[in-house]
């Protein structure tokens, strides 16, 4: 059997592993050592002097607090090591999935992501201390044995075979346990899925009442199971410390009735062997229970290591640099060349296909794109921007340049985008510098100066109304100065005074500044300020 999590932490740590291992084997001699001083004074008092006797003491003190010292040395070092870990491999994991495609965000569960990167972390980040406390009490444990050997063969026979039987019923239980582990992992996602159903979809259910008891009546069901199913492997491993605390009181009961009458045991060996079993009984009880911890971090790591791969699936390639333009941003004419793009179903069936579209972009032209939901708005602008991948036999053409897949970032540099599932960042990333003094400006022009300010290189609000955090959405974008601006039902959200701002006053300055205007549009009153207006039906483009 694999310990993951400890060829995890091997893995992701560049610690020093030697001198922690060192550390556990000299504290868990000490734990015989304190056993044998234990029984010889016990068997010596009555014959030295005080002098003596006060040496042992001072001996037993100093056994002690070198336990002490390698207990801390190896919990520190132990806990330093995980935290590292779990750095890394989040770090790593955030590394992929920015640069992972978003067809992977948009259909893996998010649930998902933030169990594994949230709370299977914090299970390993927590499992440090015990892997230390359960590798010492093995050691100390070895360490009891062997000194049990040397005050009677017979009773460390008899010893090793309990604990023996008691790790080969445990094996027996292993995949089983983990198994229905593995289940509660899987039905917490999906708890964590309906938490955030609750949450994106509070004003739905407020004003629902039907809609807001039928989904908390799934998440009261799905916690019951999740109660039921967690109380399973957690009841197989109090079965095994049962058996296990069974075996070691029938042990100790035949070391002390049977063991005499078949030996010539005298009652101070008997005596150091039923000292010995009880005080092996507690660091194996701790190695038992430990055991049960490691075994839940190891399905952690399994998870992680899942994640990572689902993820590494879905990377086109692993470079990444925002900073390179490799088509110019400076750019005449761009084609989309027969795109298409298929949504499919979990069983792989097509559900909805867009394309083949076939358009031409000129610098410097607006272009407005109209249709009713579901015909394919989204998804051709998806495409245009690079966000999608097309189907085999298209292509985007920027000055005779063919993207290729090794070209994307490159591409995708060329669009400031607001879609209407955006997302609003408080702070500036990738603006550099900023010039404080023009944010101020476009605060007081987009009217949002009184909701929010910008202080210390970020927006001091942003719970702000749809429409106001549009307007700081397009600060950002106007900031970005890029070639092509994408505005997704911009205009929307916005009261008429800035709906006609937006096409009168907007629009015409960045086409004075030579931009590239893309705009999803239904204000059919403001078709004339466009270049061309394109109309799309059931994902074609037909007028």
């Amino acid at each position: 059997m694999k310990i993951k999590i400890i060829e995890f932490f091997n893995r992701e740590s560049d610690g020093s592993k030697f001198k922690i291992v060192l550390s556990s084997i000299i504290g868990s001699i000490c734990f015989p050592a304190l056993l044998i001083i234990a029984n010889w004074d016990v068997e010596i008092v009555s014959y030295v002097s005080k002098f003596v006797e006060m040496g042992i003491f001072i001996l037993y003190l100093l056994i002690c607090s070198l336990a002490i010292i390698c207990k801390a040395y190896t919990l520190n070092q132990t806990t330093a090591i995980a935290e590292e870990a779990v750095r890394k491999v989040r770090v790593r994991l955030i590394d992929k999935l920015r640069r992972t495609e978003l067809r992977f965000i948009e259909t893996e569960k998010k649930g998902e992501i933030f169990a594994r990167i949230v709370e299977d972390t914090e299970i390993i980040s927590m499992t440090s201390a015990n892997i230390a406390n359960t590798a010492e009490s093995i050691f100390a444990s070895i360490a009891v044995f062997l000194y049990m050997a040397t005050v009677s063969i017979t009773g460390f026979v008899l010893a090793t075979a309990c604990i023996m039987s008691m790790y080969v019923i445990f094996f027996t239980y292993y995949f089983k346990i983990k198994s229905k582990l593995e289940k509660v992992r899987r039905k917490e996602t999906d708890f964590l899925d309906l938490l955030n159903d609750t949450l994106s979809g509070f004003k739905e259910i407020k004003i629902n009442a039907k809609k807001n008891n039928a989904l908390f009546e799934d998440i009261t069901s799905l916690s019951n199971e999740i109660e039921r199913e967690t109380l399973k492997p957690e009841i197989e491993f109090d079965k095994l410390i049962v058996l296990y605390m069974s075996i070691l009181y029938f042990t100790m009961g035949v070391i002390i009735f049977i063991v005499p009458k078949y030996s010539h045991s005298h009652g101070e060996v008997i005596n150091k062997l039923v000292t010995s079993v009880l005080f092996v009984t507690g660091l194996l009880g701790m190695v038992l229970r430990g055991t049960s911890v490691n075994l839940m971090a190891n399905v952690g790591v399994e998870n992680l290591e899942k994640l990572e791969a689902n993820i590494d699936n879905a990377i086109y390639y692993n470079e990444f640099n925002p900073d390179y333009c490799g088509t110019s941003c400076e750019f005449k004419e761009i084609i989309l060349d027969e795109l298409s793009f298929q949504y499919k179903g979990k069983e792989d069936e097509t559900l909805f296909t867009a394309g083949p579209f076939n358009l031409k972009i000129k610098q410097g032209e607006t272009l407005f794109i109209v249709g009713g939901n579901g015909s394919g708005k989204s998804t051709l602008l998806k495409l245009m921007v690079g966000l999608y991948y097309p189907m085999a036999g298209g292509r985007i053409i920027v000055d005779d340049q063919t993207v290729t897949n090794r070209d994307y970032q490159s591409y995708r540099e060329l669009f400031s985008t607001i879609f209407t599932d955006f997302h609003l960042f408080k702070k500036l990333y990738g603006i550099t510098p900023v010039d404080t003094h023009k944010v101020k400006e476009l605060l007081e022009e987009l009217d949002v100066h009184r909701k929010t300010n910008f202080v210390n290189g970020m927006f001091t609000h942003t719970d702000l109304s749809t429409g106001q955090r549009k307007r700081l959405a397009y600060i950002t974008a106007i900031l970005e100065d890029k070639p092509v601006y994408v505005f997704d039902e911009w205009a929307a959200d916005q009261d008429p005074i800035f709906r006609k701002r937006f096409y009168k006053k907007f629009l015409s300055d960045l086409k004075a500044m030579n931009k590239t205007i893309i705009v999803v549009t239904h204000d059919d009153r403001y078709f004339d300020i466009a270049d061309r207006v394109i109309k799309l039906e059931e994902g074609k483009i037909v007028a």
